[in-house]
C-alpha cells in the first residue's frame, strides 16, 4: 500500500500565468515596444542577468538606444518574450525564473504566494569557481604547509602496485583516468602517516632517515601531491555545509590566510544580501576577478529561489486519493533491465563464482572485470580524446509484441473513429495490462510529481480536480529534493526524517549517500546537506566523521542469486547506495556509475505512460485514470504535409495556421515540445504562431501537446494573479517489509580470524581441473574419480575429496583432494591420476588437465563453517558419484532429476527443517531463479504446466514408502549414508544449519548430480519442490483444522 508523507514541495514560476493572456494582444509589430516596457521591472532584469549576463548586456544597450538595428531589436525582443513565457508558465526551478516552498498536508487546501520581492534568494558562488579558488589557495606555500593531507580515497592495492583515479583539467573540465604506482616501503609509510590526516612536514619526516635526506623526502612528497596520491583537506565536498562556507571557515583558523579570508568573507556577505537588482552580482564578479583574473561573469553565481507564502497546505483527502490511485497505476510499471549490471553479474560469476572480493578489484579493468563501458582500453588515459564524448546510438527496437501494444492500438482506433480526445482507463483494464501476475516490488520511499488542475482550492477539496502527472519514481523521495535542502531548513528536517524512516524499515542494512564530484560545475546540482548518517566517499571530500565514511577500500562485492551484494568490512553489513539528488550519472566513472546503478536493483522504480504504437502517428489522445492524467493529447506536425507554409510570407502564417488548427482540432493553448524543453504557445497570437511555424520549417516536424495550465485551471493565488504549480509529494510503501526480495542474500559473518583462503599445489589441498565434455565427465566420475578416491582413502593417502562441474566457458570437472598432515601427498595423487587418465588423454576425451590454486569461498560459507562445509561436500560427492554410477544411458536420465528432488528433501531433513521452514526456503530459492530467467507470466505458465504433468512421479519419489515400487532403494541407500555422516558431524560440531548454508548446499548438490544445464534445472526443480511442499503443508493444515478437540474435565 502506498501512502503520502505529511509534507510536499510546491514549485511555481516567478510570474503569474495571467501573463499569457496579457500578451495575447501582442503582434510582431508591437512586440519590441511591449517587451521593452515589461522588462523595466528590476526583478525581471535580475532574473535575466542570472540566466544570461550576455543577454542582460544586450538588453542594456537596447534600453539606452545604442544604435541596435530594427531586425536585431525584434530578435532580442523575441528572445526575451520566450524567457517571459518561461517565467510565467514553467515551474522547474532555474535561477529566479521559478522557485519552491515546503508545505504540509492538513484538513484543507490553500496556497497563497506573497509579493515576488518577498521571495528568498539563496545565492552561492558557482562550484567551478569555488574549486578553482580552493586549488589556488592550496598552492600558496604558506597555507599549503598548514593544511592536512590524506591519501586519495580512490586508492587501492593490487599486487605490487597501488591504483587510483586522478584527473587532468582541460578548459576547466575534469577528466578522470586510472593510473598506477609501484609500492615501496617509503610510499607505504607516507600513506600510513596521512591516513588520518597529516601536515606535509609530518609526511616528510615519516621517511627522513640516514638513507633519505630531508631534501629527497621533500621532493618525494611534492611528487605525491603532483600525481594526486595525496590530496588536501580543501578538496571540494558536495555534502554537509556548502563548500564555499567550509572553505571560508577553515581559512579563518589558519595564520597568514587573511589575504584570502578578507575578500572571501566580503564575497559571502554580498551573496547573502536580498536586494533586488544586478549590483550585487557585478560586485561579486569584480571581487572574484581580483582573486582569479580569468573569471568572467557567466555562470558565476548559482541562485535558487524560495517562495514566500501566506499559506501552503494540501488536503489530506486529496493526497490520500492520489496515493491510492497511484497504488493501482503501479500495475503498469515494468522492471527496467540494467544491461551493465546484468553483464557485471554474468562476468562476476564466470570469474569469481560466489566469492566476495574487494569492489576495487572487481571494477578494475586490468585485474578485474570492469563495469559498463570502462573495460579494456576504456579506462586508459588518452588526453587527446578523453574529452570527446561519443553518443551511443540507440539500439534497434526489437522488443517483443506486447498486450499493451494491442490495447493502445485498439483504444487509439476507437478514439479516431469516435472523434474522442481522451482514453479513460479502468481498474479492470489495469489488471489485464499487468506485466506479471505478481505485484511490482517497490522501494520503501518514492515521490510523485505533477500539477493539480482546478479553478480554486475549494474545488480541489470537493474532489473537482485533475492531476497532470510528470512522473512517479524512486528509489527515494529525496531524489528531487536533496539539492534544495540548503536553502530551506524546514525541508531539510522533513527530508532527513523521511530518510530515517526509510532506513528504519530495513535496519539490517546500511543506507549510504554516494559522495562524488565528477567535475566542478556538477557540484551545483550535487551539493546538499548531510542527509544520512553514512556516506560512501569517492573522489570528493566529506565532513562526515571518519567512522561514518565508507571508502572504496572498505567495500566488498559478491553476486548471490544473480543479485549484486555490497558489504562494508568494518561494519559487517550490507550497504545500499543512495544518491539523493537528480544527477544524470550515466557517463560517470565505473565506481560512481556502479554505485548509482545499484540503487535500482530489484525495484520497479517508475511509472510513465509510453506509447508503443509503431509508425507515423499524427495524433495521440489524452490518457487518464481517475483524477490522474498519464499522458496529454499530442499532435505531430510534419513539414511535408504543409507545403503552403514553406512558401508563405511571415505575415500570412496566422491565416494559414488557423486552417491547420481547425483541421487538427487544436486547442487555443498548446506546448511546443522539443526534448525536455517546452514553450507555451497561444494559437490566437501572431507572435506565438510565428515562433511555431519558424520551428516547423526549420526542424521538419514539431510536436505539440495540450496546455492545461490556463488561468481557469490554476488555483494558487498571488498578489499579481494566479500561478501554475508543480508538486513533489513524497510517498512511502508501507508494505515494503513484505516485499523484501533479498532475504536469501547473505554475506556470511566475517567476524573472527579468517581461516586460510588460498591453497597452492604443495599445500594440504590439491586442486585439479579436467577439461572434457559433459558425458565424458560423467564417465570419468564413474570409472576413474570415484574408484580412485575410494582406494586413496583406504590407503589413507587422502582424508577427503569433493568435485563440482563447471564451465568457464569450457566444461570441466574441478576435483579437490585433501590430506591434513602430509603436504607431499599431492605427488602420489598426481601420479595415480596420470596413470588412470592416460587412456582418456590419449584418445582425446580428456583434452586438458591442469592444477590450480584452491580459493575458499569464506564469505559464502562462513569463517566457522568453512571446514564443516568442505566435509559436507565430501559426503555429498561420495553420495552423488555412487548414485550416478547406477544411472545407465537415457533410462537413467528419467531417474536423475527425480532423485535430485529426493536428495534435496533428504538434505533438508538432515538439518532439521520442518515443513513450514521448507516451504519458506524453497519459495526464496524459486523466486530468485524465476527472476534470473526473466520472470513473467509465460514462464510461470510453463512451470505450472510442467509441474501438473509431473506431479504424480514427484509425489511418488518423495514418498519413502514407494521406494521399492520405484526401484530406487539402492540409490536411496547412498542418501541414507550421507545423512548418517551429516548428522554425526552436526552432533560433533554443534553447528546449526541456516537458510544461507542450506541454499548453498542444495545448489552444490544439484551441480554435482545433474549432467548439464544446472541453473535451468534449478529453476524447474525449486519450482517443483516448492509446489509439492506447499500442497503438503495445505493438507496438513486442513487436517489439523478438522481434527476434533479433546476436552477433559
Amino acid at each position: 500500500m502506498i501512502r503520502a508523507e505529511n509534507f510536499y514541495v510546491v514549485r511555481s514560476p516567478l510570474l503569474p500565468v495571467n501573463t499569457i493572456q496579457q500578451l495575447s494582444h501582442i503582434t510582431n509589430a508591437t512586440l519590441s515596444t511591449v517587451i521593452k516596457d515589461i522588462f523595466l521591472d528590476p526583478c525581471l532584469q535580475e532574473a535575466i542577468y542570472i540566466a544570461s549576463p550576455e543577454l542582460y548586456q544586450e538588453w542594456q544597450k537596447w534600453q539606452h538606444d545604442t544604435g541596435i538595428s530594427e531586425k536585431d531589436q525584434y530578435k532580442l525582443a523575441l528572445t526575451l518574450y520566450r524567457y517571459l513565457l518561461r517565467m510565467s508558465t514553467r515551474c522547474t526551478p532555474y535561477g529566479l525564473f521559478a522557485g519552491c516552498a515546503t508545505g504540509e498536508t492538513t484538513d484543507h487546501t490553500s496556497i497563497q504566494l506573497q509579493e515576488k520581492t518577498a521571495h528568498k534568494k539563496h545565492c552561492r558562488l558557482d562550484m567551478n569557481y569555488v574549486a578553482e579558488l580552493a586549488a589556488t589557495i592550496t598552492a600558496t606555500p604558506a597555507i599549503r604547509e598548514q593544511l592536512r593531507y590524506y591519501p586519495n580515497n580512490s586508492l587501492y592495492a593490487t599486487g605490487a602496485h597501488y591504483r587510483y583515479a586522478a584527473y587532468s583539467i582541460k578548459n576547466k573540465i575534469r577528466t578522470y583516468f586510472l593510473t598506477a604506482v609501484n609500492k615501496s616501503p617509503y610510499l607505504d609509510q607516507m600513506l600510513a602517516t596521512a591516513t588520518t590526516g597529516a601536515r606535509l612536514g609530518e609526511i616528510r619526516d615519516s621517511i627522513t632517515s640516514a638513507d633519505i635526506t630531508a631534501e629527497e623526502a621533500a621532493e618525494f612528497t611534492a611528487e605525491l601531491l603532483e600525481h594526486q596520491l595525496l590530496v588536501s583537506e580543501l578538496e571540494p565536498t558536495v555534502t554537509g555545509e556548502e563548500f564555499f562556507v567550509q572553505l571560508v571557515n577553515r581559512l579563518a583558523t589558519l595564520p597568514e590566510a587573511e589575504t584570502w579570508t578578507r575578500p572571501l568573507s566580503q564575497l559571502q556577505k554580498i551573496l547573502q544580501t536580498q536586494h533586488t537588482g544586478v549590483e550585487k552580482y557585478t560586485a561579486a564578479h569584480a571581487l572574484v576577478k581580483s582573486l582569479l583574473p580569468d573569471t568572467n561573469n557567466k555562470d558565476l553565481v548559482q541562485t535558487d529561489l524560495f517562495l514566500a507564502t501566506n499559506s501552503n497546505q494540501l488536503s489530506h483527502t486529496v493526497v490520500n486519493e492520489l496515493s491510492a490511485q497511484m497504488g493501482q497505476l503501479w500495475k503498469l510499471a515494468t522492471q527496467q533491465q540494467n544491461t551493465d549490471l546484468q553483464q557485471f553479474c554474468q562476468a562476476f560469476r564466470q570469474r569469481y563464482e560466489e566469492q566476495e572480493i574487494p569492489l576495487s578489484l572487481a571494477l578494475d579493468t586490468e585485474a578485474g572485470i570492469g563495469y559498463g563501458s570502462y573495460s579494456g582500453s576504456g579506462s586508459d588515459h588518452t588526453p587527446l580524446v578523453d574529452d570527446v564524448h561519443i553518443i551511443k546510438q540507440a539500439p534497434a527496437n526489437n522488443q517483443p509484441h506486447t498486450k499493451m501494444q494491442d490495447f493502445q492500438l485498439q483504444q487509439l482506433l476507437t478514439c479516431l473513429q469516435q472523434r474522442k480526445q481522451t482514453i479513460t482507463l479502468t481498474r479492470e483494464q489495469l489488471d489485464t495490462l499487468k506485466d506479471t501476475d505478481t505485484n511490482p516490488i517497490l522501494p520503501h520511499s518514492m515521490y510523485l510529481m505533477g500539477s493539480i488542475l482546478a479553478s480554486s482550492a475549494a474545488d480541489i477539496d470537493h474532489g473537482h480536480y485533475l492531476f497532470d502527472m510528470s512522473g512517479c519514481s524512486g528509489p527515494s523521495a529525496a531524489n528531487l529534493l536533496g539539492r534544495f535542502c540548503h536553502g530551506d531548513e524546514k525541508l531539510l528536517a522533513k527530508v532527513q526524517a523521511c530518510l530515517q524512516e526509510e532506513e528504519a524499515a530495513d535496519p539490517e542494512k546500511i543506507y549510504a549517500e554516494v559522495v562524488h564530484l565528477p567535475e566542478s560545475r556538477t557540484g551545483n546540482i550535487l551539493m546538499r546537506p548531510r542527509l544520512r548518517k553514512y556516506e560512501i566517499v569517492y573522489l570528493a571530500n566529506s565532513a562526515t566523521p571518519d567512522d561514518c565514511q565508507l571508502l572504496l577500500s572498505d567495500l566488498m562485492v559478491s553476486v548471490q542469486n544473480n543479485k549484486v551484494v555490497l558489504r562494508s568490512k568494518k561494519l559487517d553489513k550490507i550497504v545500499v547506495p543512495r544518491l539523493s539528488t537528480a544527477h544524470n550519472y550515466h557517463q560517470g566513472l565505473p565506481v560512481y556509475k556502479f554505485l548509482c546503478d545499484l540503487q535500482q536493483q530489484d525495484y520497479h522504480t517508475g511509472i510513465m505512460w509510453r506509447w508503443q504504437i509503431p509508425g507515423d502517428i499524427s495524433f495521440l489522445p489524452r490518457v487518464q485514470y481517475g483524477n490522474i492524467i498519464l499522458s496529454k493529447s499530442t499532435w505531430v506536425l510534419h513539414k511535408k504535409n504543409y507545403a503552403a507554409l514553406a512558401g508563405a510570407a511571415a505575415g500570412d502564417y496566422m491565416t494559414l495556421f488557423r486552417e491547420i488548427s481547425a483541421q487538427l482540432e487544436l486547442p487555443r493553448y498548446v506546448v511546443i515540445k522539443e526534448g525536455d524543453n517546452e514553450l507555451p504557445a497561444d494559437l490566437h497570437n501572431e507572435v506565438s504562431v510565428h515562433l511555431l511555424v519558424t520551428q516547423l520549417l526549420k526542424k521538419e516536424q514539431v510536436t505539440l501537446q495540450e496546455y492545461l495550465h490556463t488561468p481557469d485551471n490554476c488555483w494558487i493565488t498571488g498578489t499579481d494573479g494566479k500561478h501554475t504549480n508543480e508538486l513533489i509529494i513524497p510517498l512511502k510503501n508501507i508494505s515494503s517489509e513484505k516485499n523484501k526480495k533479498d532475504t536469501n542474500i547473505y554475506p556470511a559473518s566475517t567476524s573472527g580470524t579468517l581461516p586460510t583462503r588460498k591453497f597452492a599445489t604443495g599445500s594440504e589441498w590439491l586442486y585439479v581441473k579436467l577439461y572434457t565434455g559433459t558425458r565424458n565427465a560423467e564417465s570419468l566420475l564413474k570409472s576413474v574419480i570415484r574408484p580412485l578416491a575410494l582406494s586413496m582413502q583406504e590407503e589413507k593417502l587422502i582424508d577427503k575429496w569433493f568435485f563440482i562441474r563447471y564451465t568457464d566457458p569450457d566444461h570441466h570437472l574441478r576435483v579437490r583432494f585433501h590430506h591434513t598432515t602430509d603436504k607431499g601427498f599431492w605427488k602420489t595423487v598426481m601420479e595415480k591420476l596420470h596413470e588412470h587418465l592416460a587412456p582418456y588423454i590419449g584418445n582425446g576425451q580428456l583434452y586438458r588437465m591442469q592444477t590450480d590454486t584452491y580459493e575458499r569461498e569464506i564469505e559464502r560459507y562462513g569463517i566457522h563453517t568453512m571446514t564443516f562445509s568442505e566435509d559436507i561436500f565430501h559426503y555429498d560427492s561420495e553420495c552423488v558419484t555412487g548414485i550416478i554410477d547406477l544411472l545407465e544411458e537415457e533410462e537413467g536420465e528419467a531417474y536423475r532429476w527425480k532423485l535430485a528432488l529426493r536428495g534435496m528433501d533428504s538434505l533438508l531433513d538432515d538439518f532439521g527443517y520442518r515443513l513450514p521452514h521448507k516451504v519458506a526456503l524453497l519459495k526464496k530459492l524459486q523466486l530468485g531463479f524465476f527472476e534470473e530467467f526473466g520472470g513473467g507470466k509465460p514462464l510461470l505458465l510453463q512451470l505450472n504446466d510442467k509441474y501438473r504433468a509431473e506431479m504424480r512421479p514427484v509425489s511418488s519419489f518423495l514418498d519413502s514408502a514407494q521406494d521399492n515400487d520405484n526401484d530406487i532403494s539402492t540409490a536411496i541407500a547412498f542418501f541414507d549414508t550421507r545423512s548418517g555422516k551429516i548428522k554425526q558431524l552436526l552432533q560433533e560440531t554443534g553447528i546449526k544449519g541456516n537458510d544461507d548454508l542450506l541454499s548453498s548446499y542444495l545448489h552444490m548438490f544439484l551441480n554435482r548430480i545433474l549432467l548439464s544445464n544446472q541453473r535451468k534445472h534449478e529453476l524447474v526443480l525449486y519450482h517443483f519442490l516448492h509446489r509439492y511442499y506447499e500442497s503438503r503443508l495445505a493438507i496438513a493444515q486442513k487436517q489439523q483444522a478438522t481434527k476434533p478437540l479433546l476436552i477433559t474435565k
